[in-house]
């Protein structure tokens, strides 16, 4: 009974079940609610925004820049290109589970390229077509800018190359421009010398993150197996299997078995260690920022609290006049604080989610905003600093950042979210509501 009681007396601090009167803390609840919801807003958007982020990096790092399984050749005697794509073509049949869905052998080293607008430095990447079958075909991670989506249109052989978009436009290159690659030789000798190399770019590549492919270019095997020197370059075969997350453990010891003795098994977990740690801890402090957000919103609704046990002084003393326990009224202030953050739950967590769906669309809007109100500063500029200033403002710069943001939901999180809130309300009501418990009737009634 005494319950029913708590919750009728909570509904009617917040205006519910009963006459609208006037009342200040009322609307400090009210403000304390809207406060809430508010915060809950950024909360959901970093949240989502870190997770997307994170994920749309990370299966870009696995599969586009290194290997679900590297089997790197770091001693031994040497093999040819022919004797890395026997190997490499081999490996699938090891497993009898057909957990390993294909290979492929790998050369990365680094060179001048050189086109028609200068020049950059570059990573030559030498694979095979089963990359771009993997990469384009199978995970969809790679976007050819010709719109390239059949698989048997991967194939490049001889002097043709692909490159990444960034790296072409810099250098002025289209498909079926020319250009040149500088390597570097080093002769039984010891002698180093420079090795110029004639392509023919055959498309442009991007996946969405420049600060990946940016200095892209990919020629074939057989040809940039002996473009590359081995002392200055790294060589491997990348297995990719059927699931990256599972099962890579027993997969290692299996082809450790077969392969042939000198080469280093590493995952992608082992080659990107560091970088998803850096992710990881980068994803806590903003959520960290965003908890001390919903924190600050949260005291405003034990100061909410206090001003409706000052405000209803009078009716608490003739409750406890009546015979209502002092446990009764304080758990009636602590519904009325958890009803509070109730609220602002209700009507943030949607909100924020609504944001976090449109976010791609809420971020160019948002840009093209600034750039309108820059472009228009820019007029009253005189034209030499007005030329100085014209780049395009974005929040996110491309360069460092996913072009397009995956929206990506941890209900987990969010429901841990929406538990913390409440209970946030709840412990910042506890003070107030243990002290409106503890008024003294007599002495309330002798002031009124």
């Amino acid at each position: 009974m005494s319950t029913f009681v708590s919750v009728k007396l909570a509904l009617s601090y917040i205006g519910i079940g009963c006459a609208k009167s006037v009342s200040n803390a009322r609307k400090s609840l009210y403000g304390a609610l809207l406060g809430i919801a508010v915060s809950l807003v950024p909360l959901i958007i970093i949240l989502v925004v870190a997770d997307g982020t994170i994920s749309g990096i990370s299966s870009r790092l696995i599969e586009l820049s290194g290997s679900h399984i590297a089997a790197i050749k770091i001693s031994g005697r040497q093999y040819d290109a022919g004797t890395f794509l026997d190997l490499a073509e081999k490996i699938p049949s090891y497993d009898s589970q057909n957990r390993i869905v294909t290979a492929w052998p790998e050369r990365q080293g680094i060179g001048i390229v050189v086109g028609e607008n200068g020049r950059a430095g570059g990573q030559i990447r030498a694979v095979t077509a089963d990359f771009f079958k993997a990469a384009s075909f199978d995970s969809g991670l790679l976007r050819f800018s010709s719109g390239l989506r059949e698989s048997t249109g991967f194939s490049f052989s001889g002097n043709e190359a692909f490159m990444g978009e960034k790296l072409a436009s810099d250098l002025g290159l289209k498909p079926g421009s020319v250009f040149r690659i500088l390597t570097m030789s080093v002769l039984p000798n010891g002698k180093t010398v420079p090795k110029f190399s004639v392509f023919t770019l055959k498309d442009t590549v991007s996946s969405g993150y420049q600060e990946l492919d940016a200095l892209w270019v990919f020629v074939p095997f057989e040809t940039g197996y002996p473009l590359l020197d081995p002392s200055s370059s790294s060589t491997f075969i990348s297995v990719r299997t059927e699931n990256p997350f599972s099962g890579l453990d027993s997969m290692l010891v299996l082809l450790d078995r077969k392969l042939p003795s000198g080469f280093l098994l590493r995952t992608w977990e082992d080659l990107n260690r560091s970088r998803f740690y850096s992710f990881n801890t980068t994803r806590l402090l903003l959520l960290f920022i965003g908890f001390l957000i919903l924190l600050v919103a949260a005291v405003n609704i034990s100061s909410a609290v206090v001003m409706l046990v000052l405000e209803r002084r009078g009716e608490i003393a003739i409750l406890k006049s009546t015979g209502a326990s002092p446990a009764c009224i304080s758990f009636s202030f602590i519904i009325a604080g958890f009803l509070t953050g109730l609220g602002g739950l209700i009507i943030g967590l949607p909100t924020g989610i609504v944001c976090a769906i449109h976010i791609n669309g809420l971020f160019r809007f948002v840009e093209r905003c600034i750039n309108i109100i820059a472009g228009f500063f820019r007029g009253f500029k005189s034209p030499d600093v007005a030329a100085l200033s014209d780049a395009e403002i974005h929040l996110l710069d491309p360069s460092c950042y996913l072009e397009t943001i995956p929206v990506t939901f941890d209900f987990k999180a969010l429901f841990l979210i929406s538990v913390g809130t409440l209970v946030l309300s709840v412990l910042v009501s506890l003070i107030p509501a243990w002290r409106a418990g503890r008024e003294k009737p007599v002495e309330i009634l002798r002031k009124v």
